[in-house]
């Protein structure tokens, strides 16, 4: 085996010991943050395979996001007090319009001409005009009805836990690597600097020691050191400290406000969409409420309304008549379901502001709180990516050992 002696005077073997150090280390921290994202699916054999943190974890962290979310982001409660129900009725407005007239001539009278030609024309545009004002009216009711009912209906939570887990997980990679993208380049990028640091004590201990295995030894301290270091230094400390003649926080803390920003985009986009909140409202729990509510409020007019301008409907048509008569003419109602949520998109996106509404709270969350966000990431895995780190800088200094002492 050659001794160090006859080389350690050497420029070009100082060099390479500094620059294989750099190199492991930002190779180990590289590849730290690669795992994090990928591979999204499971590869390799029970142990000895792999699935990105962030994809393996995403239900768990989904729902780490939804309660932070909906406990202090963005109340359900807050956004059900931001529409005005009165709004709604005047995006449809002219449907309704359109559906009074439709009602009293092509359901009310058309299929019922005995009752059509006892009824005075300008009763027939009164019972139009009562109809028109009170549809709005049972829009309010309904509305009033949702906020009463409003946490078990519209389900927020989970529609934010499935925007970005399972086969949404890539939205949640998304958001983590726009939010966290600097930290993540500043994980990979420290490898040189600390692994270069590393590396010049590496060559005061082969100038002493004179021993290969010190190589393989530093290279598992570098991986080691410099993934620990680069995590520590993003998330620690929460609050500005001084550090001799300069002060330092977390870089994580401390982009609170650009982080803030970025996430409240995504959340805006990707998650809470009007497309996506008008799917809450008027499908699932909140789809069947309304066609319940709609369809009992419907009838209840038709009620009021037959009992008032026509009394006498009943004794002509018959109990069984009448009430497919109501069926119908409730139907004919339901029909401004899906075109109120058409209309709604713009108005929601308005007055919603789920962007501002996410930024502003989440820039003033307190550190503590903020800090989780991110780091509950690492956390999961935190301790095999640092193992790792030290492995593979084991590795590549067995590799230097064997190119500096043997060959």
């Amino acid at each position: 085996m050659q001794s160090f002696d006859s080389v350690h005077g050497s420029t070009v073997e100082i060099i390479s010991i500094l620059i294989t150090c750099s190199f492991v280390g930002w190779i180990t921290n590289y590849i730290a943050v690669q795992m994090i994202f990928y591979p999204v699916k499971f590869r390799g054999w029970g142990i000895l395979g792999w699935q990105g943190i962030i994809p393996r974890h995403s239900k768990k962290m989904a729902g780490l996001i939804s309660d932070v979310m909906t406990e202090r982001l963005i109340r359900p409660y807050d956004l059900y007090k931001k529409i005005d129900p009165v709004q709604i009725s005047d995006l449809i407005r002219d449907r309704i319009g359109e559906k009074s007239s439709s009602i009293v001539k092509d359901i009310f009278f058309a299929d019922n001409p005995v009752i059509w030609s006892m009824v005075p024309e300008e009763a027939k545009q009164i019972l139009e005009k009562e109809i028109r004002e009170d549809i709005p009216k049972k829009i309010e009711e309904i509305y009033t009805s949702f906020g009463k009912n409003l946490e078990s209906i519209l389900g927020i939570g989970d529609l934010i836990k499935e925007s970005i887990s399972g086969e949404n997980a890539n939205v949640l990679s998304e958001i983590f690597r726009r939010c966290g993208g600097p930290e993540f380049r500043f994980i990979v990028r420290s490898g040189i600097y600390f692994g270069f640091l590393i590396g010049c004590v590496q060559v005061l201990f082969i100038a002493y020691l004179n021993q290969w295995w010190t190589m393989p030894l530093m290279g598992i301290f570098v991986g080691y050191i410099t993934n620990w270091l680069a995590i520590l230094m993003i998330f620690s400390p929460l609050q500005p400290k001084n550090f001799l003649f300069f002060k330092y926080q977390g870089l994580f803390l401390k982009r609170q406000i650009d982080v803030s920003r970025e996430f409240a985009s995504m959340v805006a986009s990707k998650i809470l969409n009007p497309e996506s909140l008008i799917g809450v409202i008027f499908k699932g729990k909140g789809g069947d409420l309304i066609i319940t509510e709609l369809l009992s409020k419907s009838k209840e007019l038709m009620d009021e309304k037959l009992k008032k301008k026509i009394p006498y409907a009943s004794l002509i048509l018959g109990s069984k008549k009448l009430e497919e008569l109501k069926e119908k003419i409730a139907n004919s109602i339901l029909e401004l379901v899906p075109e109120t949520a058409d209309k709604m998109k713009d108005y929601i996106e308005e007055r919603l502001e789920i962007e501002k509404l996410v930024f502003q709270n989440l820039s003033i969350l307190p550190a503590e709180e903020f800090e989780h966000l991110l780091h509950s990431v690492f956390k999961e895995d935190e301790a095999t990516l640092i193992s790792l780190g030290a492995f593979l800088g084991g590795i590549a200094g067995c590799i230097q050992a064997y190119l500096v002492f043997i060959k």
